[in-house]
């Protein structure tokens, strides 16, 4: 098939070269052969050179499509094609080169007879190839003075590739070093080819720059020959350049289209719509939308696996959360909706009857008594299958479980677990061993308040392992002191170890205390002249400790007694002569500053009207008056003191106090207690390595002048003024650590025991040992559990408090307990990073933990600490 490449055109079509537009070869109206479409010189016989050349020609073409009219392009398009197909084939070639030399023969002999001939010598001597330079383009003879053709501006010398001198354009060898021109120009041309695909494939990786600084070095034409390629980096440099802006600019938009495609649950569409940008250009916020939705792309692709894996093992039985987790990430998946919908069917029948099982199993375990079993069984049966009447079911067993582990867990009978027993006998009067329980615990609680001097013992034996990692308990009777005053005070009867602050503040009034810290202001300089500096406190024979907590007043009347003639011989005896508990009409924490002076008025007035106005003026003798500091107002150091002489420590406290608690020291009341290590004096020097450890006490000095002026307006003027925390320790250091095998059981193995005081506002952790003290505050107190109840049970505050007191009265003991749990598991996590973090300060090993405080009356939260929860499920 003969094509006619440059036939007649219209008018239009004349107007524009097509070869210049899309290929840039200038034709200059005449027809253009094979080689000169593919920019090849005549006769090129390296076929992978004429390849490369011919399929550049294809993608100069391709990228051009469009830009003219689509007949002039498939007429160029068609001539490249056949210039290609027909130098390639080596038979082809040979007849097409024949056919050619016949031409360019004939040609420049008709030029050579048309030129102008005055005389018969120039005539022959420009028809001697020597003389005359032939153009390779338009075969042209030209002079050898020029250096382009005078008809097509051709070149007609080259540059050698290896010494740049200058040959004619059909010369095979250089005429100054020798070489093979064709063969140096083709290695030429494929270096910098190399050079041109190299930065391809780092454009292909995204290595914008590194592409570049590769062309680059191919701007700097050494010769005449690497001019051509030396404009063609410089113009790929500019394009890269310009598509490096593009693209960074065009990422804030990907950013944008992503993000909406994953909100709208399209990973796979995000993660190949972010790759359009080449990693390296990313912003840090692109990596990290990339690694979530690629992220999400992995889980829909492993999913999607296992779904199929499963399908063709016929494994579908466990198959359906698989799939809805798949229609999670990948919604719009229409087979994954229709074997989700297939699934559930399925999975729907094989639930109900699994809930028919169950539901049968239970009731066999109830007629067996068995209630926490069924419990179990039921808490099997999928959410999905379970009906109205199941749930009224399930609460019935859960409340008899509930009843039951409680029964079975609780370390003391009280008059709550009483209730917990009735109530568990009345669901269930056919249990003999509920009923036998009821009366044991009865029994075990009658005796107890006819033996109040008695110690109390386990209904059962507390657990060994704790949530806590050590054992848990109760603290529920006073050991060391006389207490037949105070024995039919109910208040002491069933509130005794929310009286141990009260106690521990009598014991420093009447002397008996290790820790005498006092931050009662000093109207003189203080101690040694210090700024802030409590007194020494009097002490006498008889000591009100009064309690002003979050919750009420706690009051207390100790006397000490001595026994014995001879020094030797006496024995000092603590006698508890009155206890006054009253509560507050409403929690401090919930009244504003006017309302809390008006209900510690109220208690005040209250308080003397119970014990008679004449109670600081006694005719055995006038009382210390001891009064609390809570514990959220006080702040608390404890500092490791270098062995300087006795003489020298109140400055070296004060200095460090100046540097360790964030207030002005004169803005402060404080005090401090050093512990007596027995350091000899020769171990007092500055090299030595003995320490001495102190714990320092303060509170703002403004906000505790203010409240003594308040208390004594109302008749109470204190001697002393000291912390909760000191104020335990003194109580355990008597009650406890005066046990002389106690003691020496705790020096011995270098152990301590903590105190978690529960209040109502907060609570707080004391660890004790015979000569050491640590404390921290927890934000989670008796009040929180109140106000969940307030919350979510609907109930007004004085209801919530009541069955808070009283648990054993609630419609549905169980729901009342599992609305509380969140707070139970605050309070046991805040108890345990406590004493983690106490663990961490190399001190005493922790032997267990003591419950005292008013909120460690609530039923179940001593459980929970030794448990971590109610029910086995």
């Amino acid at each position: 098939m003969i094509r006619k490449y440059n036939g007649e055109m219209s008018p239009t079509e004349s107007s524009i070269d097509p070869y210049d537009r899309l290929l840039r070869i200038k034709t200059e109206g005449k027809t253009l052969n094979f080689y000169e479409v593919l920019k090849l010189e005549v006769f090129e016989n390296d076929v992978n050179y004429i390849r490369n050349y011919g399929e550049k020609a294809r993608k100069q073409l391709h990228s051009k499509f469009g830009e003219i009219d689509p007949g002039l392009w498939r007429q160029v398009f068609n001539h490249v094609e056949d210039a290609i197909a027909t130098l390639t084939d080596k038979e082809k070639k040979a007849e097409y080169d024949k056919k050619l030399d016949i031409e360019q023969s004939s040609s420049s002999a008709r030029l050579a007879s048309s030129s102008n001939g005055s005389s018969h010598k120039a005539t022959a001597k420009s028809a001697e190839p020597g003389d005359r330079i032939q153009c390779r383009k338009c075969s042209t003879l030209n002079p050898p003075s020029r250096r382009f053709c005078s008809d097509c501006g051709d070149a007609l010398f080259l540059a050698c590739p290896e010494c740049g001198g200058m040959n004619t354009v059909h010369e095979r060898f250089c005429g100054q070093c020798g070489v093979n021109l064709q063969a140096s120009a083709t290695a030429q041309r494929e270096a910098l080819e190399s050079k041109f695909d190299e930065a391809e494939a780092l454009l292909k990786d995204g290595r914008h720059d590194r592409a570049c600084d590769v062309l680059r070095t191919l701007t700097k034409a050494q010769h005449e020959g690497e001019i051509e390629f030396a404009k063609r980096a410089a113009t790929m440099i500019t394009q890269i350049t310009l598509e490096k802006d593009r693209l960074i600019n065009r990422a804030p938009e990907v950013e944008a289209e992503a993000k909406q495609l994953r909100d709208g649950k399209h990973a796979e569409k995000a993660v190949a719509l972010i790759r359009e940008i080449p990693k390296n250009l990313w912003p840090e916020s692109l990596k990290e939308l990339y690694e979530e939705v690629s992220e999400t792309k992995k889980q829909i692709k492993r999913l999607a696996q296992e779904i199929k894996t499963a399908i063709q093992e016929r494994r579908t039985s466990r198959l359906l959360p698989k799939v809805e987790r798949l229609l999670e990430l990948k919604p719009h998946d229409i087979s994954a909706q229709r074997l989700a919908e297939k699934l559930r069917k399925s999975q729907d029948q094989a639930d109900r009857l699994k809930r028919e099982k169950l539901v049968e199993k239970a009731k066999q375990y109830i007629k067996q008594f068995r209630y926490e079993r069924a419990h179990q069984v039921l808490s099997e049966v999928p959410e999905s299958v379970r009906t109205e009447n199941f749930l009224k079911f399930f609460d019935q067993v859960s409340e008899l479980a509930f009843l039951s582990a409680d029964l079975r867990r609780s370390s003391y009978a009280d008059p709550i677990l009483v209730g917990m027993a009735s109530r568990l006998v009345k669901m269930m009067p056919k249990d003999k061993h509920s009923i036998d329980r009821l009366h044991k615990i009865t029994q075990r609680v009658e005796q107890a308040r006819k033996n109040r001097g008695a110690p109390s013992s386990y209904w059962t034996e507390p657990p060994k392992t704790t949530t806590l990692g050590i054992p848990v308990d109760l603290y529920p009777r006073y050991r060391k002191f006389n207490t037949d005053a105070v024995n039919d005070n109910e208040h002491f009867d069933l509130f005794a170890s929310g009286f141990v602050v009260a106690v521990g503040l009598g014991l420093q009034g009447i002397g008996i205390a290790k820790i005498e810290t006092n931050l009662l202001p000093n109207k003189s300089g203080g101690m040694f002249g210090l700024i802030g500096v409590g007194r020494k406190a009097p002490t006498g024979d008889l000591a009100w400790g009064i309690d002003l907590s979050n919750s009420g007043l706690k009051a207390v009347l100790l006397r000490k007694e001595r026994k014995g003639e001879k020094k030797d011989e006496i024995e000092t005896i603590v006698h508890i002569e009155q206890m006054v508990k009253i509560e507050y009409k409403r929690p401090l924490s919930r009244a504003d500053d006017a309302d809390r002076r008006g209900l510690i008025q109220d208690a005040v007035e209250q308080f003397f009207s119970t014990v008679g106005k004449d109670v600081f003026n006694d005719k055995r003798g006038k009382p210390i008056v001891c009064l609390s500091l809570p514990a959220t107002e006080v702040l608390g150091r404890f500092l490791s003191l270098p062995p300087v002489e006795d003489k020298k420590i109140p400055k070296t406290v004060q200095y460090e106090v100046r540097h360790q608690i964030p207030f002005p020291i004169e803005e402060l009341s404080w005090d401090y207690h050093v512990w007596d290590d027995n350091i000899a004096p020769e171990d007092m020097g500055l090299e030595s390595e003995a320490k001495r450890t102190c714990v320092v006490v303060a509170t703002r000095l403004t906000k505790l002048q203010e409240r003594l002026a308040f208390l004594r307006g109302l008749g109470i003027t204190p001697n002393l003024v000291q912390t909760d925390q000191m104020a335990i320790y003194n109580f355990f250091d008597f009650d406890l650590f005066s046990d002389e095998s106690y003691r020496q059981q705790m020096e011995e193995t270098q152990q301590a025991v903590g105190i978690l005081d529960v209040g109502s506002d907060a609570s707080h952790l004391i660890i004790c040992g015979p000569n050491s003290i640590w404390f921290r505050g927890l934000e989670v107190g008796g009040e929180n559990f109140t106000r969940i109840l307030v919350r979510q049970m609907s109930l007004t505050f004085t209801k919530a408090e009541e069955l808070k007191k009283k648990p054993d009265t609630a419609d549905e003991i169980f729901k009342l307990y599992d609305v509380i749990e969140p707070v139970l598991k605050n309070i046991s996590k805040e108890t345990s990073y406590s004493v983690n973090t106490y663990a961490g300060l190399d001190k005493l090993k922790l032997a267990e933990v003591k419950l005292v405080g008013g909120g460690s009356y609530l039923h179940g939260l001593l459980t929970f600490l030794q448990y971590g929860k109610f029910l086995d499920i």
